[in-house]
């Protein structure tokens, strides 16, 4: 059976008009479609981030505000969340007077930007906080520096003696030099995760606030406290 084209020739136009009709809605609808489809499964994750974190609001309301907020408190004097010079230098200095000693000559290292950098080199290489170092030289006897290192080591902030030295000519009081690393927090690298559960106060991290708690604290200072130093400008290479 033969087809005759010429019968067919007035369905040519119609047939093609629906085609390029076909072929524009497809191209227009389908980016529509994959684009509804993305934040169909996008509210599917922010309903299930919100659930999550309604249910840490009702954790976090839950405890008993004023104890946490004093532990955090404490926490924070004890291990500061970025360095905090004059504080060290406050405490460095009334743990000195309490024990009658005189600060002969205090130099502060690893301050800037150059400090920050190493630090974290050094927190990711021997897994301690980063700390910056304090060189210090005391005038006091031998009894006086004992209590000294004792008591610096057991006050807010956080610091430890090491490098110790002493002097002493015939006439004169012993002079004593040591250096102290101050340590703190290192800043987060990222915030916790919606989706990651709230995990209670363990009894071990209870003990080592048990242990912070037992701190000497001092007021905390803004400024740099009247000290000599070894260096006029502390922030100098």
């Amino acid at each position: 059976m033969e087809i005759n084209l010429k019968n067919l020739k007035p369905f040519l136009l119609p047939i093609l008009i629906i085609f390029v009709i076909l072929v524009v809605t497809i191209a227009v609808l389908k980016p529509k479609l994959e684009i509804i489809s993305e934040s169909r499964q996008q509210l599917i994750k922010d309903k299930k981030t919100l659930a999550s974190l309604t249910t840490k609001v009702a954790t976090l309301e839950g405890l008993a505000r004023v104890e946490f907020s004093e532990k955090v408190d404490v926490a924070l004097a004890v291990l500061p969340a970025e360095k905090n010079v004059p504080g060290n230098l406050s405490t460095i200095k009334n743990v000195a007077l309490n024990n009658g000693l005189i600060v002969n000559s205090i130099t502060i290292s690893e301050i800037g930007e150059i400090a920050t950098v190493g630090s974290t080199e050094k927190t990711a290489k021997n897994n301690i906080l980063p700390s910056f170092k304090v060189s210090l030289s005391l005038i006091g006897n031998v009894g006086m520096v004992n209590d000294f290192v004792s008591q610096i080591q057991s006050t807010a902030p956080l610091m430890s003696v090491e490098n110790l030295s002493i002097s002493q000519k015939k006439t004169e009081i012993p002079e004593t030099r040591m250096t102290i690393e101050a340590y703190f927090l290192p800043f987060p690298k990222t915030l916790g995760k919606a989706e990651q559960q709230l995990v209670a106060i363990t009894s071990g991290e209870e003990k080592i606030f048990n242990r912070l708690n037992d701190f000497t604290l001092f007021g905390s200072e803004t400024s740099l406290p009247n000290l000599p130093v070894g260096k006029e400008n502390l922030f100098s290479p």
